[in-house]
């Protein structure tokens, strides 16, 4: 009789439990819709951007993997939780009167943070800390495309027009103001290319910070290292982004290619470059460490 009382009351524990995550649930889906929303129409434009998405993802995936064969899913309202809930509010608060929209991305990055914490007890709340920290840059810097794209633009512009000449290209640089344009003319009009908002480098820099936080953090990097790692890797991402314009650029002159498939497969083949240059830097400086 006492086992089954003891059953049923841990049975309606549970249920509680579940019902108290799901009006958090809710209420998280509520207040940060417009954010996630707005975030996904700035990414969902840029290829580059989406593979953001697909990096975050995988650490998300394999986040999930590891916890799992140490801490079961189990529905738990806990003080570390509600701790983080408490602070997501307060920073959606200040977020709200303030204006000041990275309060709301520390927020999100917070209520995730708490909803796994329900889900899997603090420790296995910690393990997706990484992968919340990719979550949050990525979405800051979506949310600062707008803000900076035609300075990137501008920057990439001028790397190339810069490197052309170098490999025996020339190259000038045009800027219109309305509609806003960065036009690189190669050899005196042979080739016209057009520096678009897919070409200012936000996407291969996005990827490539959050791939060098996340493997920071996993690999408990110390934080002025990874500090440093990160602004490496931000420079980086900025400079595979000048050499995919210029390769795009050289490959149009050089070849018969279609247009479309050096502008595809030359991006995409950067981008990897680019990825696994993140990997190489972020995997030194741990062995340096060690």
């Amino acid at each position: 009789m006492a086992a089954r009382t003891k059953q049923t009351s841990e049975s309606w524990e549970t249920s509680e439990n579940v019902l108290f995550l799901t009006v958090i649930l809710l209420v998280t889906v509520i207040a940060y819709a417009p954010l996630v929303g707005g975030v996904w129409e700035l990414g969902s434009h840029t290829t580059q951007a989406l593979n953001a998405f697909a990096l975050l993802l995988v650490a998300c995936v394999d986040s999930l993997l590891s916890v799992l064969k140490t801490d079961p899913f189990k529905p738990t309202i806990n003080p570390h939780g509600l701790l983080l809930f408490g602070l997501s509010c307060f920073a959606l608060a200040v977020s709200s009167f303030t204006l000041v929209w990275p309060f709301a991305v520390l927020g999100l990055c917070l209520n995730a943070g708490a909803l796994l914490s329900f889900c899997f007890g603090r420790r296995g709340a910690v393990a997706f800390y990484p992968a919340l920290a990719g979550f949050g840059v990525m979405v800051a810097m979506l949310v600062m495309v707008p803000r900076v794209d035609g300075l990137l633009r501008v920057l990439a512009g001028s790397v190339s027009s810069w490197m052309l000449p170098i490999l025996g290209i020339r190259s000038d640089m045009i800027i219109q103001q309305e509609p806003f344009q960065v036009i690189l003319v190669v050899e005196k009009g042979a080739r016209v290319f057009n520096v678009a908002t897919e070409c200012n480098g936000f996407g291969i820099l996005i990827s490539s910070l959050m791939l060098s936080l996340i493997l920071s953090l996993r690999r408990r990097i110390p934080w002025y290292m990874t500090i440093l790692v990160v602004a490496l890797s931000a420079l980086s991402g900025l400079a595979f982004n000048v050499i995919r314009i210029v390769m795009i650029a050289l490959c149009s002159l050089k070849t018969d290619f279609p247009y479309a498939v050096i502008h595809e497969g030359m991006g995409t083949l950067v981008y990897l470059f680019a990825m696994a240059a993140i990997c190489a830097l972020n995997l030194m400086v741990a062995k340096r460490r060690s």
